[in-house]
């Protein structure tokens, strides 16, 4: 699915509609090393950064699976990292199970 920035914010139950579907897209062919932080925020929204993270990265949730539990047990989030001038240096697609 190609990138739509209308329904990159798009929420079910909680859950992010589109962005599993569209996160290659984005990687190919919307960011770039190189990008500003702000072209980034713009882009995609304010990243969704959890604690414990390094401040010259952010994070954007893609997907979680909770199964029967209320602790997550699979995820994929998108980070991207940041040199001292806020230019984008590497990202990428994490996938994490429990």
């Amino acid at each position: 699915m190609k990138f739509d920035k209308s329904k990159w914010d798009k929420r079910f139950d909680g859950f992010y509609e589109y962005r599993e579907n569209m996160v290659q897209d984005l990687i190919k062919n919307h960011l770039e090393k190189g990008m500003k932080l702000k072209k980034v925020v713009e882009l995609l929204g304010e990243p969704t950064n959890y604690q414990n993270k390094k401040n010259n990265e952010i994070y954007y949730e893609i997907m979680v699976d909770y199964g029967w539990n209320i602790d997550p047990m699979e995820g994929k989030e998108l980070q991207i990292k940041f040199d001292k001038d806020s230019t984008v240096t590497t990202f990428r697609l994490e996938h994490w199970k429990h």
